[in-house]
């Protein structure tokens, strides 16, 4: 009889050894600067006394003070209403032209529809910064093409440093043309999975386009759906980029809210809003304390988002 090969056991204390480098760098990048924003929020820091122990108002412990200040900072309920009433503009623009641009291009109607849906990947493949940069000169007011035919369309002055609506029309224009090629790449992939036999049925029981798409195509890929629109829903939520490249969140106004008036970016997403008052303002403690609110209302958007699809179901089953 062969014998049977001896298995190699490594004693627990090699095992430690081996694994102790990817811990320290875990918990070096990963929990350290968590835990270290996390004590900014409850103190006093700023742009200089984070950097310098003997500042004239050095860095101490002031509990909650900085979570006070910001619930009663009409700043910052106004970009809270102003990110919300993105998400809600932007997130279905984004699902309407993605999804018809799916439908569009598997038509075999279409000649060069291949051709076509890789050039409408675009957006992917250019650096997103670029891309912004170059919407930014066709909404610039004075030399801009686009910006000229909405005022040609309104008759009147079209301008993203001047008029809040301008800006925030913008804005949704720029995110739909940088997130469609997702919406149409996870359509595209989910109406491929719909059996063509039911497809076939139904038109020979004579049943319209809209009936085909309501009650067949749209019950077969509204799960995957689900799942892409709370990605670029969340996508919206923190949406930084766009507002800041366009025109920094501008214009700058005066705005009333419950809590009072302040003066303010009137476009100032809440990432937007956090980044202004830490390297603008250099409120280092009161930005942290910012985030942990967002993180919380993320973290809470998310768990709402996902009650409502279903996609927690048969997780872990």
């Amino acid at each position: 009889m062969s014998k049977k090969p001896k298995q190699i056991i490594f004693p627990v204390k090699v095992a430690l050894i081996l694994i102790f480098p990817s811990i320290f760098l875990f918990l070096f990048f990963n929990l350290w600067p968590i835990a270290y924003s996390i004590s900014l929020a409850f103190t006093n820091a700023n742009n200089i006394n984070i950097f310098n122990p003997k500042a004239e108002n050095p860095l101490r412990f002031i509990g909650l003070e900085n979570f006070y200040k910001l619930f009663h900072d009409a700043g910052f309920y106004y970009s809270l209403y102003k990110t919300l009433l993105f998400v809600a503009t932007s997130v279905p623009l984004k699902l309407a032209v993605g999804v018809m641009l799916a439908f569009l291009f598997t038509s075999p109607l279409i000649a060069g529809r291949r051709i076509m849906r890789g050039l409408l990947l675009a957006p992917w493949a250019l650096p997103v910064i670029m891309s912004i940069m170059v919407w930014r000169g066709l909404f610039d007011p004075s030399s801009g093409p686009i910006a000229g035919l909405f005022a040609a369309l309104t008759g009147r002055d079209f301008s993203i440093y001047r008029h809040e609506w301008d800006a925030y029309l913008a804005y949704n224009i720029v995110e739909m043309w940088l997130a469609y090629p997702f919406i149409m790449t996870v359509t595209l992939g989910a109406i491929t999975g719909v059996p063509r036999e039911v497809i076939e049925a139904s038109l020979i029981d004579g049943a319209g386009w809209w009936s085909r798409f309501r009650h067949i195509i749209l019950p077969q890929i509204s799960r995957p759906l689900w799942f892409a629109t709370i990605l670029t829903s969340g996508a919206s939520l923190q949406a930084f980029l766009v507002p800041m490249l366009l025109n920094d969140g501008g214009p700058v106004k005066i705005v009333s809210t419950f809590v009072g008036k302040a003066f303010v970016r009137v476009n100032d997403m809440l990432m937007l809003f956090g980044y202004h008052r830490a390297f603008m303002d250099g409120e280092y403690g009161y930005a942290a304390a910012f985030y942990l609110i967002v993180v919380l209302i993320l973290a809470v958007y998310m768990y709402v988002w996902f009650r409502i699809s279903g996609m927690y179901k048969g997780v872990g089953e």
